[in-house]
């Protein structure tokens, strides 16, 4: 009786543990569909009080191609992935600067959709930007 118990407890965290890659894989998987072949125009940035509109200029954008690389227009280039940190969402963006020095840049995907992507700039001191882009 003593094994059978056990032998539950196994099945049934396996189960849970099972379900929640499940559930990672297939919210990333959503998310680089979501996310890829596109260019992505920043419309607005905000920090704290202070907003940006880039609305009707010749601005910044970005895109995230299917094989995990990254383009942007100010020419840099880099690879990306889409990661589960806990309950959240995160974009990883690899690249170099123009003076050849790598940098890693992590976003809290905050939603993204068919045409809107807002991103929030993960930082460890500080107040986060979010990012408002749109697909055009």
């Amino acid at each position: 009786m003593k094994n059978l118990y056990n032998l539950l407890i196994a099945a049934f965290t396996l189960a849970i543990i099972s379900c929640n890659k499940e559930t990672a894989t297939t919210q990333t998987d959503v998310m680089n569909t979501m996310l890829t072949n596109k260019n992505w125009y920043l419309d607005y940035s905000i920090t704290g009080t202070n907003t940006k509109s880039y609305v009707g200029q010749s601005t910044y954008f970005v895109t995230y191609l299917k094989d995990g690389t990254t383009k942007d227009s100010d020419g840099l280039t880099g690879t990306y992935s889409v990661k589960v940190n806990g309950n959240q969402t995160q974009l990883h963006v690899q690249v170099k600067t123009s003076n050849g020095i790598p940098l890693e840049v992590i976003y809290n995907i905050i939603s993204v959709g068919d045409t809107k992507l807002v991103l929030s700039k993960v930082v460890t001191t500080g107040t986060a930007t979010q990012l408002y882009f749109t697909n055009k």
